[in-house]
């Protein structure tokens, strides 16, 4: 029996119980496809003794500069998924997750999916701002502050729905014993402190799309995406 496999079924299982309706709908059908795939059934799976993975960093293809509120959101998204995150630096900031190895992985794709969308619509925003001549400068950052509220508003509902959720995302005792011998190599901090810059309208529009955004289409797209399921999300 695949562990891998397994282990992606538990998760989608735990997210076919979503209270969002088609996200747990996605969830069941792609739990029903691996079934038929691997020749499992419902009870081999659930009666499997679940294991805990190797404690990995995984390195994303998100940098940095000046953009700092990348950082607040990967911060958000690693304490939610049961992880660290810090950053290689040479010239910019690279965001890196370390963890659990699937709970890093899932890290980096809500990270790269979140940071997209955030991009897509402030390309919108921006080129409306332009149309009315008004200037552009402040409008990425309101926007991605505005997100991360709402993102974490979210998680936060999620966590008050179903608590069990709040407990398996939590750091294990290994996760931070690691962490703590891999923080004394540090070399020192970085200063990743922004403010709201004053576009009030832009900031709740990220909020209002921080508290919509979810990445269960993505479940659909295939086998490199299914790893997202052992989150326990529903986001």
């Amino acid at each position: 029996m695949d562990i891998n496999v397994v282990e992606k079924i538990k998760k989608l299982l735990a997210l076919s119980e979503s209270s969002n309706e088609y996200e747990a709908q996605v969830a069941m059908l792609k739990t029903q496809e691996l079934l038929i795939k691997h020749k499992l059934t419902l009870r081999e799976v659930k009666e499997f003794k679940s294991y805990n993975s190797d404690i990995k960093e995984q390195t994303s293809k998100v940098t940095f500069t000046k953009a700092k509120w990348k950082s607040h959101l990967a911060r958000l998204i690693a304490d939610n998924f049961g992880c660290y995150f810090f950053f290689y630096t040479q010239g910019t900031h690279t965001i890196t997750f370390f963890g659990r190895e699937e709970d890093a992985i899932v890290c980096n794709i809500v990270l790269e999916y979140a940071i997209d969308c955030i991009n897509s619509v402030v390309k919108k925003l921006r080129y409306q701002a332009v149309r009315k001549g008004c200037s552009t400068k402040g409008i990425e950052n309101d926007y991605a502050l505005g997100f991360i509220e709402g993102l974490e508003d979210k998680f936060e509902k999620q966590k008050e729905t179903n608590q069990e959720w709040g407990l398996v995302l939590m750091k294990d005792s290994e996760v931070i014993q690691a962490y703590s011998e891999k923080s004394k190599s540090f070399a020192g901090t970085i200063n990743t402190n922004t403010s709201f810059q004053g576009h009030m309208e832009i900031y709740k529009k990220g909020y209002e799309d921080g508290q919509k955004f979810s990445i269960s289409d993505k479940l659909s797209e295939g086998d490199d995406m299914e790893v997202f399921a052992i989150s326990g999300h529903e986001i």
